[in-house]
């Protein structure tokens, strides 16, 4: 019987950690700091669709970044070059075709505020 509650407990633990990491927007990353001055959330960071397969979206709101630059870089450590679109504000587009399918991350930096944050993404 103890096994039979520890199993069920341990499965309701499962389905909560993956219902509070899913987002409306197909399968979305959103990460974000808290300030410490003010308590309120900064850098909240949105990267979508995940699985991708012709580019991603990256959104950052509430952004304390003064100089943000993109790094791709696949799952053994090769940095890739990319451009990514402005699509407005804090709104930007990533294109992916031509790469080959795999899981990728993409590291966003801002130097002047020591932000450094990587988010992991799959290609189909």
């Amino acid at each position: 019987m103890t096994f039979k509650k520890h199993l069920f407990l341990f499965i309701g633990l499962i389905q909560a950690s993956l219902i509070s990491a899913q987002n409306p927007i197909n399968g979305a990353q959103m990460e974000g700091q808290i300030s410490q001055n003010t308590f309120q959330k900064v850098n909240v960071i949105g990267i979508y669709p995940n699985p991708a397969t012709e580019y991603i979206m990256v959104e950052i709101k509430e952004s304390a970044l003064q100089d943000a630059h993109f790094i791709l870089t696949s799952m053994i450590g090769n940095k890739i070059e990319i451009t990514p679109e402005a699509i407005g504000k804090d709104k930007f587009r990533i294109e992916l075709d031509g790469y080959p399918a795999g899981f990728y991350f993409l590291i966003i930096e801002d130097d002047p505020s020591r932000f450094k944050k990587a988010f992991r993404f799959l290609i189909k």
